[in-house]
């Protein structure tokens, strides 16, 4: 391992000659952004014109900072680890750097190591372990990956999640792709990518069946179907070892889940997934997202430390008044993600526009999307919370089809309660009842009719509308 201590040379100007006067050549000098790095944007960005690779990450509370920079050949041991100094790589509570390739031209993959305070409510800062960029866009699992490890005290060196270096990602050809947006002839199909090709009466080829190439066989079955759009169950990047056949608890909100390619080439998943997207919109099919922005696969103070605990506990989830159970649960899965930080809310408006920009989506269904309404105390805000109002007032994602689950484990938001007013909304009760009088269930006309009158009230003076599901994941008959 070496220690770069990587700096941007200045040349001096040359001295002008005094026997042989001639105008001074002018020295392009580097620019502080390539001598310090900067701070925007987050995640590692490959720069084309300086051939360099950009490092930004957002730590509140950390105390220093090291960029690993791991090769192919040796997962264990850091090629390079680059200590950022606080006064020249550091921005507010950014911490980055930049690096020419012709310095790390062996590196594949990159972490970081953070050092902090301990003890306090949610502080999980320690400088063994190996911690995953969250706006990473491609992630590596090591053959040793062990979720155990991470979970415990000590290093996790050569076991833990990789952010991937991609310098010439290929460019996707999307032209004549259109956005798809089915109003009065919409129907939602709702799959799983694996479960709707995996098994053989599918009638995918068993190559391709459970991934992403494998749905665009069942393109024509989706068309006989009447099917306008399809909405994906979770697609984010999770941790192979979590016992998470549904999807819904996401490790990163930038990577597509790389177990549901068909080839395991690392990147591969992009092209993959891109394919699958521009064969459903040539077929005039939608496709929105099933996301889960609300809490991560790293649950509460006895879950692993794969990223956002490591890098600032408190930065990033909220806290409860419970000592002995420090991470507020309006999930139900260990924690829950804090709205009231900007940075927080940042992420996830740059998540929806990656998926935008580079995937193509044409909408979003948010998991229980009431927790983007809670304050950092965990309060509900009834009036404007700032992530609707973000979203709505963005030119680009305002435009999406947005569907909302407008509750979490404490809250019930459906129709004028729900703060995002232009979104439309999944009326679970609905839902719920309208299937059990659909199969036959005993004196469920009164249920049925208290459902159609309720629903009528409760969207009466509200701008967005109820989606009324049949059958989901969440109910099966």
């Amino acid at each position: 391992m070496k220690n770069s201590t990587h700096m941007v040379p200045v040349e001096l100007d040359t001295p002008v000659d005094a026997a042989q006067p001639r105008l001074a050549t002018a020295v392009k000098r580097p620019t502080w952004a390539q001598t310090e790095g900067s701070p925007l944007p987050l995640g590692a960005t490959w720069i084309e014109r300086e051939q360099a690779f950009n490092f930004a990450v957002h730590s509140e509370h950390a105390e220093s900072v090291t960029l690993l920079l791991y090769s192919a050949t040796d997962l264990v041991n850091p090629l390079i680890a680059f200590r950022l100094d606080f006064l020249r790589n550091k921005s507010g509570r950014i911490w980055h750097c930049r690096m020419p390739i012709s310095e790390i031209s062996e590196a594949r993959y990159y972490a970081y190591s953070v050092s902090g305070p301990t003890g306090p409510q949610l502080f999980s800062f320690d400088p063994q372990k190996v911690l995953l960029d969250p706006y990473a866009k491609c992630i590596f699992f090591p053959p040793g990956f062990d979720r155990e490890l991470a979970a415990r005290e000590g290093s996790n060196a050569g076991k833990a999640p990789l952010g991937v270096l991609a310098a010439h990602r290929a460019t996707f050809e999307w032209e004549g792709d259109r956005l798809q947006h089915h109003e009065f002839d919409a129907i939602v199909y709702e799959l799983h990518v694996r479960g709707f090709t995996r098994h053989p009466n599918s009638g995918i080829d068993q190559r391709r069946a459970g991934t992403y190439a494998g749905l665009v066989e069942k393109i024509p079955y989706l068309k006989e179907l009447g099917i306008t759009i399809v909405e994906l169950m979770p697609v984010f990047q999770r941790d192979p070892q979590e016992a998470d056949y549904w999807g819904y608890m996401p490790l990163n909100f930038f990577a597509p889940h790389a177990q549901y390619a068909s080839s395991r080439d690392e990147d591969e998943q992009h092209l993959e997934f891109r394919n699958m997207v521009k064969a459903l919109h040539q077929a005039c099919i939608g496709v929105i997202l099933d996301v889960v922005y609300n809490h991560t696969v790293e649950g509460d103070h006895r879950g692993p430390i794969y990223s956002y605990k490591g890098l600032d506990g408190p930065g990033y989830y909220m806290r409860s008044s419970d000592p002995v159970n420090p991470y507020a649960n309006y999930s139900g899965t260990g924690n829950t993600l804090n709205f009231g930080q900007s940075h927080v809310r940042k992420m996830v408006l740059d998540s929806l526009r990656c998926w935008k920009h580079e995937m193509y989506i044409d909408g979003f269904r948010f998991d229980l999307a009431s927790v983007f309404s809670r304050n950092a105390d965990g309060s509900l805000n009834w009036g404007e919370a700032p992530l609707f109002s973000e979203i709505a007032a963005d030119p680009e994602l305002g435009q999406l089809r947005l569907i909302a689950e407008p509750w979490d484990t404490g809250a019930y938001q459906l129709g004028r309660g729900f703060p995002g007013q232009s979104w439309l909304q999944w009326n679970g009760r609905f839902r719920d009842d309208i299937r059990r009088f659909v199969r036959g269930d005993a004196a469920m006309v009164p249920d049925l009719m208290r459902r159609i009158y309720a629903a009528m009230i409760s969207f009466q003076t509200v701008a967005g509308t109820p989606i009324t599901p049949g059958v989901t994941h969440e109910k099966f008959p």
